[in-house]
């Protein structure tokens, strides 16, 4: 099925499926999930390249925001550059959908997208970032590669984050470096919590000054989900006495926060319960040529 819950795409697209862990990010990777359930003997690390679904863009006629990959990564070290040529060729061919490819693995995206010509129009490049170590590995080589829109996915947020580190690019013939903070380069954030069984808290905070980044930087916000856990600033102190009272629970477990934040301050309350209000705010931003249409 090309259609999707996810809120910030229309569909997906997965020319690619399967893929390996590189950070604390992909611990809880809602992806494997999935392919446990539906994969039968099939590993999850067993990358496999699927050649006949790479037209399927070229069917849907309504122009649609197509996320590529939602149970890969196309710059995964087993797909070859060849096979991610094709799919670029198919987006090429399709300028009435936007394409939004999120990685990883940045350096391998720098590597391909940086020397072709032309930009394509309609191409949206991201880099997942979970915590600051994440964000100083990946944000510096998604600035160097070309996109109609550079994107970041904040999901899950296990960390705080400053986007407000300089980074520099050397004009043709000119030895001084253009220096400009991240978030000039950047288009649109998205940020989520973790969900899933084994989700690991998101401390508000950390949301609140990521939207304050972005708004200073009047750079577009999405803000995606609470995830699992919720924090006692976010609720009733009647409901969040009753609900950490219930420490029979098998959910409420010792859970390692950095930065020195102290788990008593968080409750289980589930996904759909703790919804995706910050500050009583739905954050529904899109970079500024794209109205969301779901």
């Amino acid at each position: 099925m090309a259609d999707t819950k996810i809120q910030w795409t229309d569909k997906v697209w997965n020319p690619v499926t399967g893929c390996a862990k590189v950070s604390q990010g992909c611990k809880n990777c809602y992806a494997e999930t999935i392919a446990k359930r539906f994969w039968g003997e099939r590993k999850f690390t067993d990358v496999q390249c699927h050649e006949e679904r790479l037209t399927q863009p070229l069917h849907w006629k309504k122009p649609a925001k197509i996320f590529v990959n939602s149970m890969s990564d196309l710059f995964h070290e087993s797909v070859s550059f060849d096979f991610v040529q094709q799919v670029f060729e198919i987006m090429l061919q399709c300028p009435q959908h936007i394409f939004q490819i999120l990685t990883k693995r940045a350096d391998r995206m720098n590597w391909f997208v940086r020397p072709r010509i032309p930009l394509l129009k309609n191409l949206w490049l991201g880099v997942s970032v979970e915590n600051q170590q994440t964000a100083k590995e990946r944000i510096p080589l998604l600035l160097q590669t070309p996109a109609a829109v550079r994107f970041l996915s904040v999901e899950p947020m296990l960390g705080a984050i400053d986007l407000n580190y300089e980074w520099g690019a050397y004009q043709d013939g000119n030895n001084s470096p253009i220096r400009k903070l991240w978030l000039h380069g950047i288009d649109w954030v998205i940020c989520g919590g973790e969900s899933g069984p084994n989700a690991r808290p998101m401390h508000p905070d950390w949301v609140r000054s990521l939207r304050d980044q972005c708004k200073a930087a009047n750079v577009p916000f999405f803000f995606k989900q609470w995830g699992e856990w919720i924090h006692e600033d976010l609720l009733e102190p009647k409901i969040f006495l009753e609900l950490f009272n219930k420490k029979t629970s098998k959910k409420y477990k010792q859970l390692t926060i950095p930065n020195g934040y102290s788990f008593d301050n968080y409750v289980w309350y589930g996904k759909k319960k703790a919804g995706r209000l910050l500050d009583g705010v739905e954050h529904n931003e899109f970079p500024k040529e794209v109205k969301n249409e779901n």
